[in-house]
């Protein structure tokens, strides 16, 4: 059985004649150590400007051999050849017949493998070839000057292809003998080695990786696309006053509060934008700032309440209190802020992270700082309720209870990803268990997350580096690589990268940037490099972190957790069945 290559006939191959003489290489005894390229390819051909061999028989002890074969009726009128196949269908007329493509095909081949072989195979220039015409469908008995009997196969012949390969080989050795002596015919003959190397040369194994910078490309687009369609949403909602919007990372919440709050500015209303994190605030505000119709208010809710209570006359009480502490921040603040507000601020309010600020007394503030109160007024909720309140007291069923509780509104699920591909969806799920809405879930391709395994910070140090180069060698932008951490800088690995300029995210939009992972919720990046990971048992930090990345994800992570990762996938694959 010779090695095929393609191992498989081409469904684009319509020529019955074709498939069968495939099968017969393929199946036939005693064609082992042989190897045939099926449809191969001339960019350098002797007379066209492309040219192709039906089948390229490269045999050991032998020699290199074209074939070209011909279904159906064959006949030649005035020079020109006709080709009729077996349900009467004619193609073009030629004036070349199938033995002089078959010679023009070997010529050159050979040629081109004389031009690329290296110093090593240098004997190869003078090995021994020759070409044929096989006619599985009609007997060919007719003579001509550009051919001769023995390298004609018909259907005579049955499908012994090795017996015709043989006689080829027989009837041209003769002719080379005749031309070079028989002491050295036996230097024409390919060893198993050179049938290996020339099969190589004209079609070798390769396996070009698309650049990052290309997957990166190609994601951004088609997540631009997916992040349009979340759009409608706000087309849906626009006549409910009261709205909470959940879905799970990745969803679009923080791009769909953005946008509400620029068409409420945009009528004329005095909007609010809230949210928890630091660094999604400053994001939020630099962004707001940039568009024509902006809130009147944008950033931390902390931060709000903080300047409200700052520029009232409660402002001594600020000085009183322990403002470290998380009972000033979750109680003492809050009550300070519904005081200190003695009219309403706002006629809507948007809230992205809103897991986060779910608190009776976080919507005390609200309802004072809210035309018609909270129960009556306009706001919208963006929320993952499900995996991503780390902050909160409460679960997310539990939130929502209490939002009842204080006001009726309208729930709208958002279940398509638009920020992750799909290998990075498919990580989240592995290591969190996460369960999305719907399939499918992500529709965005993308490169493969890539994981690799450290065995002690220094190592970890230097992995992290070679793969940074990596990044810059594909292209990547320096801004557009967040590296994130479980751990604060000092902590973190990225404390031993002496000589490399990794700022505080966001930074100047020039260098890499680090944060925490729980720093950067609500934020995303190009490229996320997810740095000291020697557990994912902390299910909704993980899930924080790997979803924060839009197109490439690199993970670095102790074997303990590549264990542990492995574990959890194989729980997920028998859960589904």
């Amino acid at each position: 059985m010779a090695r095929m290559i393609p191992a498989a006939i081409s469904q684009q191959v319509t020529s019955d004649a074709e498939k069968k003489v495939f099968r017969w290489f393929r199946d036939c005894p005693g064609t082992e150590d042989w190897i045939v390229l099926h449809s191969l390819g001339i960019a350098n051909h002797d007379t066209v400007m492309y040219g192709e061999v039906d089948f390229f028989v490269l045999a050991p002890r032998m020699g290199v051999f074209a074939i070209e074969v011909k279904g159906g009726r064959v006949s030649r009128t005035g020079g020109r050849w006709y080709f009729t196949d077996r349900y009467g269908k004619p193609s073009p007329p030629k004036a070349r017949g199938p033995f002089e493509q078959a010679q023009e095909g070997v010529q050159s081949v050979i040629r081109d493998i004389k031009k690329r072989r290296d110093f090593e195979h240098m004997h190869i220039d003078s090995v021994l070839f020759g070409f044929g015409a096989i006619f599985p469908d009609i007997i060919f008995e007719e003579q001509g000057v550009d051919w001769e009997e023995w390298q004609v196969f018909d259907s005579r012949n049955g499908f012994d292809i090795v017996v015709f390969i043989k006689r080829l080989f027989a009837g041209t050795a003769a002719k080379w003998k005749e031309l070079y002596g028989v002491s050295n015919f036996m230097k024409k003959l390919p060893s198993k080695q050179d049938v290996e190397y020339m099969a190589k040369l004209l079609r070798g194994d390769f396996d070009k990786r698309i650049a990052l910078s290309i997957w990166k490309e190609r994601s951004e687009e088609r997540l631009i696309e997916l992040t349009q369609e979340q759009y409608n949403c706000l087309d849906r909602l626009e006549d409910n006053p009261r709205v909470i919007v959940t879905g799970g990372a990745g969803t679009g919440k923080t791009l769909l509060a953005m946008e509400a709050a620029k068409r409420a500015a945009a009528e004329g209303e005095r909007v609010a934008l809230f949210c928890y994190n630091n660094q999604l605030g400053d994001w939020l505000e630099t962004q707001m700032a940039a568009a024509d119709s902006s809130p009147v208010y944008t950033g931390t809710f902390h931060k709000f309440m903080q300047d409200t209570v700052k520029a009232s006359e409660l402002h001594t009480e600020l000085k009183q209190v322990d403002k470290g502490s998380e009972e000033f921040w979750k109680y003492q603040l809050p009550g300070l802020a519904a005081l200190a507000i003695e009219e309403a601020m706002f006629d809507r309010i948007i809230v992205d992270e809103a897991q986060d600020l779910v608190s009776s007394d976080y919507i005390d503030v609200m309802d004072a700082a809210l035309a018609r109160g909270f129960v009556r007024g306009r706001w919208m909720l963006f929320g993952d309720f499900s995996m991503q309140a780390i902050y909160a007291d409460m679960s997310g069923e539990e939130m929502l209870e209490h939002m009842e509780e204080r006001s009726s509104f309208t729930r709208y699920k958002l279940t398509l990803n638009c920020r992750n591909t799909k290998p990075i969806g498919e990580a989240i799920r592995n290591a969190t268990q996460y369960r999305p809405p719907r399939e499918p879930w992500i529709r965005a391709e993308g490169r493969d997350v890539e994981f690799r395994t450290y065995s002690n910070q220094a190592d970890q140090a230097n992995k992290l580096r070679t793969l940074l180069k990596a990044l810059e060698t594909d292209k990547i932008a320096p801004h557009e690589i967040t590296i994130l951490s479980p751990r604060i800088r000092q902590d973190s690995v990225v404390s031993l990268l002496d000589g490399m300029s990794i700022q505080k995210h966001p930074g100047d939009g020039k260098h890499i940037t680090f944060s925490t992972a729980q720093g950067f919720k609500g934020l995303e990046n190009n490229v996320v490099v997810l740095v000291d990971i020697a557990s994912y048992s902390d299910k909704q930090l993980m899930y924080v972190a790997l979803s924060r990345a839009r197109s490439i994800l690199c993970v670095l992570e102790t074997q303990a957790a590549l264990e542990e990762y492995n574990k959890s996938t194989l729980g997920r694959m028998l859960d589904n069945g």
